[in-house]
């Protein structure tokens, strides 16, 4: 066989992801759950399951930190993410590893029997981690974690449990950043699995009086074939899909042991190995 350099393709062979991350959980999230489905997107949400019902008034914002109610939870976020966000929403990193583990477990648990569905996504509570903070989240099951450090670039993460997102919706350059990756060209790839990340917390749109911001955003971003409208998890479990694939020693047959159907781009041509599946070249 010639050379070649085999590129990852997202799902039905689109070549970027546009995913969003937001935390705490607070009632905003209900009309930007609104938003996401008239644009038929996708978000991951990252709730601190022992505040639900709650209320706070923080001296940085000038609107209340209302959370929403736990009867609520399970249809709110029907169709979306629920991932972890700690119980309580302490500094992780100023914890004794032991209540870190406790609040990253009771978190996990609680939401697990809310929702029904495993969670294995997290976002670090003031962004704040340190190197046993990782080994907690790997001993709960977490296969990925973000972290509040801005890229302002469209590559994945070496380590999904520090994934730093593209950028914040209050970002100066938010709008640039989707005139660039909308400007990506799918048909001469450098760098596959392009994703633009966004994170932030819904009752920022209330505090800083910028709902419109984020649906300038939605439109631009939405409707577009070449990109995939994903949740974190969704990608992190692409990502993990794409690494597991075997090659034989001369690359002509790739099998994929895992329950995710994979798309690639080999010599200028794509191709889907499915679930199970051996493909011979």
């Amino acid at each position: 066989m010639p050379l070649r350099r085999d590129v990852a393709l997202f799902p039905q062979g689109k070549t970027k992801a546009f995913t969003l991350s937001y935390d705490d959980g607070v009632i905003q999230d209900r009309r930007f759950i609104e938003l996401l489905k008239k644009y038929k997107l996708q978000a991951t949400f990252n709730l601190n399951s022992e505040r639900f019902d709650s209320e706070e008034q923080y001296s940085h914002i000038r609107v209340g930190h209302c959370r929403v109610m736990k009867k609520e939870v399970r249809d709110l976020y029907a169709g979306f993410e629920v991932a972890g966000h700690t119980a309580t929403h302490p500094d992780l990193a100023q914890l004794p590893m032991s209540t870190a583990s406790w609040e990253v477990c009771l978190d996990k648990n609680n939401l697990e029997q809310i929702t029904g569905k495993i969670v294995t996504g997290f976002a670090y509570p003031f962004g704040t981690w340190n190197h046993e903070t990782l080994d907690v989240l790997k001993a709960a099951g977490i296969r990925y974690a973000r972290t509040v450090k801005s890229t302002h670039n469209f590559r994945l993460p070496e380590n999904f449990l520090l994934w730093d997102p593209c950028c914040h919706h209050d970002d100066p350059e938010l709008m640039n950043l989707a005139e660039k990756f909308l400007a990506l060209d799918g048909t001469n790839l450098k760098n596959s699995l392009s994703v633009f990340y966004v994170w932030g917390h819904t009752y920022e749109f209330d505090d800083h009086e910028n709902w419109d911001r984020i649906e300038a955003l939605f439109q631009k971003i939405s409707g577009h074939d070449t990109v995939w409208y994903a949740t974190n998890g969704e990608i992190e479990e692409y990502a993990a899909a794409v690494k597991s694939l075997r090659y034989s020693s001369d690359g002509s047959v790739i099998y994929n042991p895992t329950a995710t159907a994979v798309w690639l781009r080999i010599l200028d041509q794509d191709y889907v190995i499915r679930p199970g599946e051996t493909v011979n070249l």
